[in-house]
């Protein structure tokens, strides 16, 4: 049954991997690890309540798409941007449609609050996967 979930994702949506899901998922993991997230009734993609283990832990999109930018510079430092660029995450909002994926097969769950558009220009992604690693280069006086 599994198998049949992930053949569901890739088929749904083309720009992304199983990779890009798995790496989405350790990001959320990454986030509540961190402590983000609150106690909130979930719900699954076809509006009924989740699972109690689903209850904890509810990470908001603004949050999980800073968690998945420290993710990516812990996981795969100077070369961030671009895994992310190969996983088919360029914008924040990618990271949305990921995770709005995930909660249609039923691999993620949802507050009735939450929607996709919570990922929609949180900050530039790859600017701040750039900053990240910014060398700061000081002109010294007096020196020749």
């Amino acid at each position: 049954m599994e198998e049949d979930v992930f053949l569901k994702l890739l088929k749904k949506d083309r720009r992304f991997s199983l990779e890009t899901y798995r790496f989405v998922n350790e990001a959320l993991e990454h986030a509540q690890s961190l402590g983000l997230g609150k106690e909130a009734a979930t719900e699954k993609s076809d509006g009924s309540d989740a699972d109690a283990e689903d209850v904890a832990n509810h990470v908001t999109g603004q949050d999980l798409s800073r968690a998945a930018k420290d993710w990516a510079v812990l996981q795969y430092g100077m070369m961030a941007k671009t895994v992310l660029t190969r996983l088919g995450l360029r914008k924040t909002r990618d990271i949305g449609d990921a995770v709005y994926n995930m909660i249609e097969v039923g691999l993620m769950s949802k507050t009735p609050e939450d929607s996709v558009e919570d990922f929609d220009d949180v900050f530039d992604l790859g600017a701040e996967l750039d900053a990240a690693f910014a060398f700061q280069y000081e002109k010294r006086r007096g020196r020749r």
